[in-house]
C-alpha cells in the first residue's frame, strides 16, 4: 500500500512538472511571437513543385518568392519544396485544391483534371508561334481559363512555360507517324493527350512524372513528350537518346494557389501575389528560352541525337491527329475557333 501511495505522489508530482513546462513553453512561444513584431500577421506558403533547381520552373519561381517577399515586407514568406519532394503533380494539384499544399507550379494537362476547359490549350499544333501562343494565354482567353479554376477551389494567377512538347524515345529516330507507330509513350492522365497518342499509333501509357525515368529504365515505357528544359535537366535524355523537335503541342504551367487562402489574404497582398505572378510568368518564359541552346549542346555533348523539325514531316503529324480535333472540339465551346482567330 505504502509503495502504491507512493507511485501516484510521484505521478501527480510528474503531471505538474509536465503541465508547468507545456504551459512555460506556450508562453514563451507567444513572447516570441511578439517580440518579433507581429509573427501571426506572416502568411507563410508552402509550395510544391516538380523542377530540378536549374530548370526553368525553379529559377523562375525562386525569383518570383523573392520578389513577393521583398514587395510585402517581408509579410509574405515562402517555404518552397522542389524537385518531386512532396510527389508528383496530381498529388501536388490535389493538394493545393484541398489545403494541404497552398501553392503550385503545376503541368496545365494535369489542371485538365479539375478544369476540363483549360484542355484546350493542349490541342495538337494548335499555336502558330510562341507570340501567339503568349497573346493567347496573357490575354483575353487565357484570364477566362484561369477564372474558371476558381470552381475547384483553385486560383490561377498565370500560365508559365514548360515549352512545347517534343517526341523522345530510346528506340528509334522519329521523323514520321509511321516510325512512332508502336511505341509505349508516356503521357499525363489528360483525356484529350491520350487520345493523340492513340491517333498517333502509339500504345499510351498514363504516368506521373517521377517514375517516367525507371519507366524507361526498365522499358515499361519507350518514350514521352517532353519540353527541351525538362528532358535535359531531369537527365531522362539517359535513357531515351532520340529527340525528335516535332512540336506535337504547347505545355503551359498554372501557377495556382488554394483559392481559400487567397481570400484570406489581405487586398494588398492579393495584388501582389497576382501581379507579380503575371510579372514572372513572362520572366520564366524568357529563362526558358534563354536556356534552350545550352540545353542542346549540352545534349548533343552527352550523345542524344537530336533529329531537327526540317527533317520531320509534320504535315503528316498534323493530319494524323485531326480525329483528335473532330472527337473534342465541340466540346469546348468557340475556345478553338478564338485562339486561332487571336492576332
Amino acid at each position: 500500500m505504502k509503495r502504491l501511495k507512493l507511485w501516484m505522489m510521484m505521478a501527480a508530482v510528474f503531471s505538474l512538472l509536465l503541465l508547468s513546462a507545456c504551459g512555460g513553453g506556450a508562453e514563451e512561444a507567444s513572447k516570441e511571437k511578439g517580440e518579433s513584431g507581429n509573427d501571426s500577421d506572416i502568411i507563410k506558403i508552402k509550395v510544391g513543385h516538380i523542377s530540378p533547381d536549374d530548370q526553368a520552373y525553379a529559377i523562375g519561381f525562386m525569383e518570383y518568392a523573392e520578389a513577393v517577399e521583398e514587395a510585402t515586407d517581408g509579410k509574405v514568406q515562402f517555404e518552397i519544396f522542389g524537385n518531386g519532394a512532396l510527389g508528383g503533380e496530381r498529388e501536388l494539384l490535389e493538394g493545393v485544391q484541398l489545403g494541404t499544399l497552398d501553392m503550385s507550379l503545376i503541368t496545365t494537362g494535369v489542371v485538365t483534371n479539375f478544369v476540363p476547359e483549360v484542355a484546350v490549350i493542349e490541342f495538337p499544333f494548335l499555336f502558330r508561334d510562341l507570340d501567339h501562343t503568349y497573346k493567347t494565354l496573357d490575354g483575353e482567353i487565357g484570364q477566362e481559363l484561369l477564372d474558371k479554376m476558381s470552381e475547384s477551389n483553385l486560383k490561377g494567377i498565370s500560365f508559365w512555360e514548360n515549352g512545347e512538347r517534343y517526341v523522345a524515345n530510346s528506340q528509334r529516330p522519329v521523323k514520321s507517324v509511321e516510325d512512332l507507330k508502336g511505341l509505349k509513350m508516356r503521357t499525363i492522365e489528360s483525356e484529350l493527350l491520350l487520345d493523340m497518342y492513340s491517333a498517333l499509333g502509339t500504345n499510351a501509357t498514363p504516368m506521373a512524372f517521377p517514375e517516367v525515368y525507371n519507366g524507361l529504365q526498365q522499358g515499361v515505357i519507350d518514350g514521352s513528350d517532353f519540353s527541351t528544359g525538362v528532358y535535359y535537366t531531369t537527365k531522362v535524355y539517359e535513357q531515351s537518346k532520340y529527340f525528335s523537335e516535332v512540336p506535337l503541342y504547347y505545355a503551359s504551367a498554372t501557377l495556382v494557389i488554394n483559392q481559400e487562402l487567397f481570400d484570406s489574404m489581405p487586398e494588398d497582398v492579393q495584388k501582389v501575389v497576382v501581379d507579380l505572378g503575371k510579372e514572372y510568368a513572362a520572366k520564366q518564359r524568357q529563362i526558358n528560352q534563354d536556356l534552350m541552346e545550352e540545353y542542346k549542346e549540352n545534349l548533343v555533348a552527352d550523345g542524344v541525337e537530336i533529329i531537327p523539325a526540317e527533317e520531320i514531316d509534320i504535315d503528316g503529324f498534323r493530319q494524323a491527329v485531326e480525329s483528335v480535333y473532330e472527337k473534342h472540339a465541340d466540346g469546348y465551346g468557340d475556345y478553338i475557333e478564338r485562339i486561332q482567330n487571336v492576332e
